[in-house]
């Protein structure tokens, strides 16, 4: 639904409702989207500058399905937030409408390659930034959390492009320390098809969990699970140093 601020009455509830004719979107309290779902809990004006953007409830499996496949298109950051962008997009519009995620390619590999913060997991902040705001700082923090004690990948393609045997507990977002572990385990090279299709399942699995958070948020229902690495520690930090420092760093297997 498309009209001007001034002449706007009522929510319409269709999948449009946000968008006004000057490009902003009206958000009332509490709005429900058609399909079901938060999508904002501000009373305000919401303009492309403004966040959040607001959500509308996600199928988890689908959104899994989804990031597999943009995995091979862009890797790891891009295959999260476009997995969950691009539905927000289509379910919601607004400001979603401008914000393409290739973008957001650049998250590969921790960082073009650098083997920082997961990319999956960059992928997932930057989608509960805009979806939740500072919220979405909670939903990221204990996703994040997950990643490091969960036993990846779990999720198991329809068409897999490749057959691998270990999955494996990272005990850390670091993508050189998940990545590292990994390859060790299944004894294989960076660029092989089974080091790939572990990380298309890796990012199907994070896109599942972080909708799975993001509905709860939806709900009312979410709290933070994970204490703060900051409040825990006194620092910023993980707690894992030693993965990175010592004797244990991954060394890689070839090419």
């Amino acid at each position: 639904m498309r009209t001007e601020t001034s002449k706007l009455s009522k929510v319409d509830v269709s999948r449009r409702n946000l968008i006004t004719g000057t490009g902003k979107a009206v958000v009332g309290a509490a709005i429900i989207s058609a399909g079901g779902g938060l999508i904002s809990k501000a009373d305000a004006t919401v303009t492309p500058e403004q966040t959040p953007w607001g959500y509308t409830k996600l199928d988890p499996k689908k959104t899994a399905d989804l990031a597999y496949e943009n995995w091979y298109k862009n890797y790891c950051c891009y295959a999260v937030s476009a997995a969950i962008l691009d539905q927000l997009r289509e379910k919601i519009g607004g400001p979603y409408d401008h914000l393409p995620a290739e973008a957001f390619i650049w998250g590969h590999g921790g960082a073009v390659g650098w083997g920082t913060l997961c990319g999956t997991l960059t992928g997932a902040g930057i989608v509960t930034s805009f979806a939740a705001g500072k919220k979405g700082e909670e939903i990221l923090n204990d996703v994040i959390a997950w990643y490091g004690e969960t036993e990846l990948p779990i999720y198991k393609p329809a068409k897999p492009k490749a057959v691998f045997k270990h999955t494996n507990v990272s005990d850390s977002p670091l993508c050189h320390i998940s990545v590292g572990k990994w390859m060790k385990k299944e004894g294989v090279a960076l660029k092989s098809p089974e080091r790939k299709d572990r990380c298309a399942r890796v990012a199907a699995d994070v896109a599942f969990h972080t909708v799975t958070l993001l509905n709860k948020f939806a709900d009312g229902e979410f709290e933070m699970e994970s204490d703060s690495q900051s409040a825990e520690y006194g620092i910023t930090a993980q707690n894992n140093c030693m993965e990175c420092h010592g004797n244990d760093v991954p060394e890689p297997k070839g090419i």
